[in-house]
């Protein structure tokens, strides 16, 4: 009978921190909040500029989100942007928002999988979505290629990642990677 009183409390604990953790609407702390990006700049557009990208900053990668999601973005400044994708839990709020800041393959997966309703493995499934965890999920999907979740995503790479998850949103599946012969 202790074990099972055990149990219990430690079920409340859990669901407790949880509600904690997951209903707090806590301001985002976010780092240049004002930052724009190139006026009524459409998808084309913006992918050919993304792809010839080093690494593509946040403020870019938010919008590129919000893209996949809405077909467009709306938002005027990266604080807009930021705020809608962490009020529908596809940003987590607790991550430091910054639009000049290099993106992280790990934030990248999270919000991919956010979007494409990734449930992932047994991990996944017990300790809900991280950084981490999203990560090697896409990699053994075959979504996203080798790399850890603190390394900065490249233009190409994040192009890549968006058009994979528009097909898996639509068909469930992955597109097949086309294989260059020569």
């Amino acid at each position: 009978m202790k074990a099972k009183a055990r149990h219990v409390a430690f079920l409340a604990a859990v669901v407790l921190a949880a509600g904690m953790m997951g209903c707090s609407q806590q301001a985002i702390k976010v780092s240049g909040g004002e930052e724009t990006l190139p006026a009524k700049e459409g998808s084309p557009a913006f992918l050919d500029r993304l792809s010839s990208q080093t690494s593509v900053s946040e403020n870019d990668a938010y919008r590129g989100v919000l893209m996949l999601v809405d077909g467009e973005d709306t938002s005027e400044t990266f604080r807009e942007r930021a705020e809608r994708l962490a009020a529908t839990g596809t940003a987590a709020r607790i991550w430091k928002h910054d639009a000049n800041r290099p993106i992280t393959r790990g934030k990248v997966a999270f919000m991919i999988c956010k979007i494409c309703k990734i449930r992932g493995g047994v991990i996944m499934h017990l300790t809900g979505a991280t950084q981490r965890y999203c990560v090697r999920e896409l990699q053994y999907m075959e979504m996203m290629g080798p790399g850890t979740p603190l390394s900065p995503v490249t233009g190409l790479e994040f192009v890549a990642l968006l058009t994979r998850a528009d097909v898996y949103r639509k068909t469930g599946e992955l597109p097949a990677i086309m294989e260059v012969t020569q």
